[in-house]
This record gives structure tokens, C-alpha cells and sequence, in this order.
């Protein structure tokens, strides 16, 4: 009873190790966001746009502050929007079915190398029936059951296939997505500072902007 828990245990596991696309999809995403982070995180850029608040220690502190909670809650904003596109198009289902489909796949090209090596050897040395062993004969029936079943999994794979180019599809139209979405909050952001340069400090615009931040987080 052990050894069959412990089984189905191990293979469990090996499913989720064959299943790793989801996993590297999200790894990516996070390298670009971190990337994007980084290009937008610039303080120069943002004290130029108040020269003379920057100027001052204590005006420096609360810049710093504000960039850092703008960064943060963009980063919270666009793995919020990307947990959801996943969902909403079902993304990590598909990518399973795309592993098992490759894990599949390799099973099957190694079971027909095995195949063909029995096949050569059955030419080189052919037998009527009323020289097989009944052992042999049960063998020559599992070889066509396995052929049949090979038949089968080949229909599967067509079938997968198809779902694998869609597949493609919704994760080349994710890409446009998110594209799309950091030039847009690139260009807010480059539009907001541009009309802010080179003019003095609004102390009631810049609580406003604070208030905004702080309420965005504890929301």
C-alpha cells in the first residue's frame, strides 16, 4: 500500500517537473518588468523637474519617496493586469497541454525507435506462426495494439497541435499587450514631467500627488 502512495507521489511529481512553460512564461515577465523598472527609475529626470525643491534635503527625501512609490505601485498595477490576462485566456491550462503534448511526443519517437530496430530484425530473421512461442505470439499482438495506440496519440498531437498554434497566437497578441501598455504609461509619464519642467513647485499639486500614491497602495 506504501510503495503505491509512494508512486503516485513520484509521479505527480514528474508531471509538474515536465510542466514548465507557465513557470518560464512568468520568469520572463518578471526580467521585462524589471528591465522597464529600471529605465524608469531615474532620479536626474525627476529632480530636474523641480530644480529648486531638489536642491533642498529635505525636498530631495520626499522626491526620492514619490519615485519610489510610483514605481512600486506601477510594478503592483502590471503583474496585476498580467495575473489577469492569464486567467482570462486560460493561458496556464494551455501551456500544460503543451507540455504533456511535448512529453507525449518524445515517448512516442523513442517507442517507434524501438519499432523500427524490432521490424529490422523480424526481416533478417523471418518466422511462420508454427515456429512462435505462444509468448511470441502475445507479443507480436501488443506490437500492433502499440501500433493502433501510436495511430491514436497522432490524431491527439494533430488535434494539439492546432491548440498549441492558438496558443502562440494569444501569447504573440499578450506581447503586443503589454507593449502597448508601457508606452502608454511611458508617454504619461514623459507628458506629466515635461509639463512640470523648469517651473517652480506647486505645494499643493505635489500633496495632491502623494495623496494620490498613498491611497493607490492601500487600495
Amino acid at each position: 500500500m506504501a510503495e503505491n502512495t509512494g508512486s503516485k507521489r513520484e509521479g505527480a511529481s514528474t508531471d509538474d517537473d515536465q510542466k514548465i512553460r507557465y513557470l518560464r512564461l512568468n520568469q520572463v515577465f518578471n526580467k521585462a518588468l524589471s528591465q522597464s523598472i529600471a529605465k524608469f527609475q531615474n532620479y536626474e529626470k525627476v529632480s530636474a523637474c523641480f530644480p529648486e525643491y531638489a536642491s533642498t534635503h529635505l525636498g530631495k527625501i520626499h522626491l526620492v519617496n514619490c519615485e519610489k512609490q510610483v514605481t512600486e505601485f506601477w510594478a503592483e498595477l502590471c503583474h496585476r493586469e498580467f495575473q489577469e490576462i492569464m486567467k482570462e485566456r486560460n493561458v496556464k491550462e494551455k501551456l500544460d497541454d503543451l507540455d504533456i503534448l511535448i512529453a507525449q511526443a518524445k515517448k512516442r519517437l523513442q517507442e517507434q525507435k524501438q519499432e523500427h530496430h524490432i521490424e529490422d530484425t523480424s526481416d533478417k530473421n523471418t518466422l511462420s506462426i508454427a515456429e512462435l512461442s505462444v509468448d511470441e505470439i502475445i507479443q507480436c499482438n501488443l506490437h500492433t495494439q502499440r501500433k493502433d495506440t501510436l495511430k491514436e496519440l497522432d490524431k491527439r498531437i494533430n488535434i494539439l497541435e492546432e491548440s498549441n498554434q492558438d496558443l502562440e497566437n494569444t501569447l504573440k497578441e499578450l506581447e503586443g499587450d503589454l507593449g502597448d501598455e508601457y508606452k502608454s504609461l511611458n508617454d504619461l509619464y514623459n507628458q506629466y514631467f515635461g509639463q512640470l519642467q523648469n517651473k517652480s513647485l506647486d505645494k499643493t499639486l505635489t500633496q495632491g500627488l502623494n495623496d494620490m500614491l498613498l491611497e493607490s497602495r492601500e487600495s
